[in-house]
């Protein structure tokens, strides 16, 4: 997990030891995969035991934490450049920050998480004598495919947003992570969720501490609180820390927030909602039953899975809901909002519940009513975990590129940078910015903690097969409510003609 809490550490880690001793005394009673996920590829591995699911960070004797060191060799550089891609999204009002904020800082400014990041480069900037620089571009892959092309070793590793990952991949721009002899995927610095992208056992990106636009890219949703005290609806806090938070009560509770403020007998954005949803929030409440648009088979590659039993009971619901109109209203299907304006309604208190990538939360920072913060709901109370999907499009994950020449010296930057990371820049983010500075309570710290250690990607979302992600996101958009098996019926060979091309274009990779 992204967050070291050295009391939660322990609390977790004698609950593991618990649930152990449970399952070694059932015998062989194991999952068959009817919550969605397939268990020969889980998506899912933010576990309660590290990010990793492999080694945690060990704790003392009372309770007090034990940083956990990289397994790396003591080098000097000589004063080499590490240099990453990285994208510019320059104009975009969508970001905060056009360029990543947790790759390079070039001094210590006040601002938490940019003196996290120079803090973190300067130690290991002194211990292996090299130096960091980014360069951005609004086309990672544009600046990663000619040097890679050229044979040019200019840089160490690449920001890619995962809406351009499944070209990168394709384009045998990159290293497989399995080449970098230092970098160890069980430490809890690495996001093991990002295994489940891998395709034929061939895998390219990394994900975890090093980043922070991973965790901006992570769905949630966050309520008005002074809405729910004027609307005498209970807060929903411990019905997460229950398990029964699921599409059911977030349905229940929207139900009677809508109104006609203005009286003009149409709802518009003058108008009271209920639930604010975007077209990726289909895909949210998807995932976040348990479901996944694409799974993989005992060879690792990739099926459609979302027309199953129980992907389908999950669409179901999640269309039932978003097509309630007196109360749910659908950003991307409606022409009364303009760029941002839900954002602003929500601040005035006009709607309930909105669905949010977290950066959204940085928007709201001068919202004067109090706000807060909920994973995903389940799809039914069975359902034993929440599901936190990274955002196919705003994620990002890092790759190393073809031509790095000294894999050796490459991997133990990267180790010792991610390594770093989770004990300098992730506590700024998460502690620092996050929950002091724009999450309103104690409880929404709890939240944060279980939407970020339940992440998962969906491979078939982030590859795109098809352009499944698209236009499976866009049924949501519609006029009226889709018929989901005639989409797939429609799509399927051209789905599967994606996957098949997509398997066989690595397999040919040297």
């Amino acid at each position: 997990m992204k967050k070291f809490k050295p009391i939660k550490i322990l609390s977790l880690f004698l609950i593991t030891v618990l649930i152990s001793s449970i399952l070694f005394s059932c015998g062989d009673n194991v999952s068959d995969g009817s919550d969605g996920i397939d268990v020969n590829n889980p998506t899912d591995s933010n576990t309660s035991e590290s990010q990793s699911g492999g080694e945690s960070d060990p704790v003392g004797e009372n309770a007090e934490p034990v940083r956990l060191e990289p397994d790396l060799p003591d080098a000097d550089f000589g004063g080499y450049t590490f240099t990453f891609i990285a994208p510019n999204r320059l104009g975009d009002l969508d970001w905060v920050s056009p360029t990543p904020l947790e790759l390079v800082a070039e001094e210590e400014t006040g601002e938490p998480v940019n003196d996290a990041v120079y803090r973190r480069n300067m130690r290991i900037m002194e211990r292996y004598n090299v130096e960091f620089n980014m360069i951005t571009s609004g086309s990672e892959k544009g600046n990663l495919n000619k040097a890679v092309k050229a044979g040019d070793d200019l840089y160490g590793a690449v920001v890619m947003f995962n809406n351009n990952i499944p070209g990168i991949v394709t384009s045998n721009l990159l290293l497989e992570i399995s080449e970098l002899p230092y970098i160890d995927l069980n430490k809890p610095w690495w996001d093991s969720a990002v295994s489940s992208m891998s395709v034929a056992n061939k895998n390219f990106l990394l994900g975890g501490d090093l980043l922070i636009l991973d965790n901006e890219a992570t769905n949630a949703l966050v309520f008005n609180k002074k809405l729910m005290s004027d609307l005498s609806i209970e807060l929903p806090y411990n019905a997460v820390k229950n398990g029964t938070w699921t599409l059911d009560m977030l349905t229940e509770k929207v139900k009677g927030a809508g109104a006609d403020l203005n009286g003009d007998g149409m709802m518009g954005a003058e108008d009271r909602w209920g639930l604010c949803v975007y077209g990726d929030t289909f895909h949210a409440f998807l995932i976040g039953g348990g479901g996944a648009l694409a799974v993989k088979d005992e060879n690792d590659i990739p099926y459609l899975d979302f027309t199953s039993q129980k992907n389908l009971a999950i669409i179901d619901k999640a269309l039932d809901l978003m097509f309630s109109k007196d109360y749910v209203v659908n950003v991307q299907s409606n022409n009364f909002y303009g760029l941002n304006q839900h954002i602003t309604s929500f601040q005035e208190n006009k709607i309930l519940f909105m669905w949010i990538r977290m950066r959204v939360v940085e928007q709201l920072r001068g919202m004067d009513s109090d706000f807060g913060i909920l994973p995903i709901p389940k799809y039914d109370e069975v359902q034993e975990k929440y599901y936190s999907v990274v955002n196919p499009y705003t994620g990002a994950l890092l790759g190393i590129p073809k031509t790095v020449r000294d894999v050796k010296r490459t991997s133990i930057i990267l180790e010792a940078l991610a390594a770093e990371s989770r004990y300098t820049v992730q506590p700024a983010y998460y502690d620092v910015v996050l929950t002091r500075k724009y999450a309103r309570d104690e409880e929404s710290e709890e939240m944060l903690d279980i939407i970020f250690n339940s992440r998962v990607y969906d491979v078939g979302a982030v590859y795109a097969f098809g352009d499944v992600f698209l236009t499976f996101k866009d049924l949501s958009t519609t006029k009226q409510r889709p018929d989901v098996i005639s989409f797939y019926e429609s799509k399927r060979d051209k789905i599967q003609s994606a996957i098949d091309k997509f398997v066989e274009t690595l397999k040919s990779m040297d």
